[in-house]
């Protein structure tokens, strides 16, 4: 089960339920879609298994810290994005 999943499925219906019932002109267009986006991410979430965790780069590589683009280990400037990375 992804817990995640399920705690903010039911914060969006929550929230789609608080825009029904106070009525703020802009929000209440906005409520019903809310509510049943939040109910089919909470009912989802039970059949969905947990995530493994971060995903490793290959030996001799890193990924970058602004845009996770694979870099050679010892890079200092990423190519794609220009940010410079953090010394080890």
């Amino acid at each position: 089960m992804r817990s995640q999943l399920l705690v903010g499925g039911t914060m969006i219906g929550l929230t789609g339920l608080a825009f029904f019932v106070l009525q703020i002109p802009f929000a209440y267009f906005w409520s019903i879609p809310f509510m049943i986006g939040g109910l089919i991410m909470a009912a989802v979430s039970p059949f969905l298994s947990e995530s493994e965790g971060p995903v490793r780069p290959p030996e001799g590589y890193i990924f970058c810290v602004f845009c996770s683009v694979l870099l050679p280990a010892g890079t200092e400037k990423c190519e794609n994005c220009g940010g410079h990375q953090p010394r080890e």
